[in-house]
Parts: C-alpha cells; structure tokens; sequence
C-alpha cells in the first residue's frame, strides 16, 4: 500500500503513545472513583449476582475479610472496563478519546480529511477487538472467542508500531484507512 501524500503531517508513535498512557491513567483514575461511589450493581452490569455472592462466600471462608476485598477489587475492574468502554464509543463518535482531546489529535481519513463516524466506529473495534471478543466470549460463555481476540488483539499491539514507518499508521489505521493528524490540520 503506497503512502498518499497530503500537506497534513500525521502523527507517528511518541505522540500517540503518550495519548495511549494518558487515557490508561484517566481511565484507571475514573473507574476507581466509580467503583467508590457504586454498590454491587457494577458488578451485577459484567458478572452475574449468583456468582459475585458465590465467589465471596469463598473468599470469606478461606480468610475473614477478603471476601469484601475482592468484592472490591473487582468493582474496580468493573468500572475501568467501563470508562474503557466509554472511550471506546467516544473515540468512534468523535475520533479523539480524552487524552487525544488533550493533546489537540484526532483520526481522520488517510488522505487528510475528517472521517465519517461509520469509518471512526469501524476503527475503533479493531483497535478494541480483543476487548470486544472477550466481551461477548464472556457473555455467551465461550472461551475460543476470547482466545481468538487475544490473538488478534496481539497482531492489533505489534500493528501499532506500524507507526514508526513512513506512513505512520497503525495497522488498525491501515484496515480502516485512517490516520492521526493534528486537529487543527484536518479538511
């Protein structure tokens, strides 16, 4: 695939890089204030309730007190699972997550023009799809699925350091025929 040449500069790894661990923090630092401020119901939206208690009786028996410490740690994991699903959504309606926002970049079409939010949404499930996967592997309860996102989850993490090549995309760029440009650069 040849690179088409535009006047725009695309952004390659260390910029987006930076975004990528940006928008890790916030999501780590919001899903831990959510699971503060949330009951068990945030465990109830990814784990079924029979389960959580069954899991906490287990706990509590093998030592008084970490029934209630895993119960906590997972409402933790629940909440970054969602606020990284929350970014996800709006990375595919706008283009940018909140780091990128920061950092004034955004996706947009290969040839510099700004992307239409089917092109966005496409881009931001391949980006996602080990997430996706091991969404619905869990909600269906079958585990190849999750063992398939895993895989191409792996190919979407080596296709990002596509980006520290000429054309500066990643492969999840490449598949959706997307890059990243200044915001302001964007037609």
């Amino acid at each position: 695939m040849e690179f088409e040449e535009s006047s725009q500069e695309r952004i390659g790894f260390g910029k987006r890089l930076l975004a990528f661990i940006i928008d890790m923090i916030l999501s780590s630092l919001a899903g831990f204030a959510l699971s503060l401020f949330a009951e068990s119901s945030l465990l109830e939206l990814f784990y079924d309730p029979k389960q959580v208690n069954d899991s906490i009786s287990t706990f509590e028996n093998l030592s008084p007190g970490l029934g209630n410490t895993m119960q906590e740690f997972f409402k933790v994991v629940a909440g970054i699972g969602l606020i990284g699903f929350i970014i996800m959504i709006m990375e595919g309606l706008t283009g940018q997550t909140p780091a990128k926002m920061l950092l004034g970049i955004k996706n947009g079409n290969q040839d510099g023009t700004n992307a239409s939010t089917t092109t966005l949404f496409i881009r931001a499930l391949i980006k996602n799809i080990s997430s996706v996967l091991s969404f619905i592997a869990v909600t269906i309860s079958l585990s190849i699925i999750g063992t398939i996102g895993s895989f191409l989850g792996f190919i979407i993490f080596i296709g990002c350091f596509f980006t520290l090549g000429k054309s500066k995309q990643s492969i999840h760029d490449l598949i959706s025929k997307t890059a990243v440009y200044n915001k302001s650069e964007l037609n």
